[in-house]
């Protein structure tokens, strides 16, 4: 655990994944959320894990380092470029906050971007400030909406309602038109 040896360090980036410049920038920001008392979070980038199981692996990781255990506040963000795969693990008390949906988002809108052009330091900062203001300020810049989702669930329930509505028209229409009809015609 890197806190053993310094207590401002909070990224563990033995296979040096992430740039200095980087790491010291999340520091900052995994320091200032501990400073207020909002979450306790770590930080390990790797090329590699035994087994393929990342989800596992992080909450192995995370739980045994003891990150947020005295609060329950703890966020362990593990990278593995190997895998291609990033896993937020989060623990009880701030998971109401930071659920598994909005780490997603947060993944999709913020890292996952700079990670497809192989700039995981990038993409590493920008998923920590995007958590350091959810968790700072309780929302996040408008940037951060899922217009494509709303597009497409509006877009669905315009169809599903015109579909209950036109339908029955049509076969409405249909029978009255079959039963004006004159039968010995």
């Amino acid at each position: 655990h890197v806190q053993v040896e310094n207590r401002y360090r909070f990224t563990s980036n033995p296979d040096g994944i992430l740039s200095d410049d980087a790491v010291q920038k999340i520091d900052q920001l995994c320091y200032d959320l501990r400073h207020k008392a909002i979450a306790q979070v770590a930080v390990v980038a790797v090329k590699e894990i035994e087994g393929d199981d990342v989800f596992d692996f992080a909450y192995e990781l995370f739980s045994e380092w003891g990150v947020g255990n005295k609060s329950d506040s703890g966020i362990g963000i593990l990278l593995v470029e190997e895998l291609r795969e990033i896993r937020f693990v989060t623990g009880y008390g701030i998971e109401s906050e930071l659920t598994d949906d909005l780490c997603v988002r947060l993944q999709r809108a913020y890292m996952l971007p700079h990670f497809r052009e192989g700039d995981y330091s990038t993409g590493m900062v920008e998923g920590l400030r995007a958590i350091d203001q959810l968790l700072t300020d309780g929302e996040l810049d408008q940037g951060f909406t899922d217009d494509y989702e709303e597009e497409v669930s509006i877009g669905f329930i315009l169809f599903v309602v015109g579909l209950l509505i036109i339908l029955p028209l049509i076969l409405v229409i249909v029978h009255e038109r079959t039963m004006s009809k004159c039968p010995t015609c």
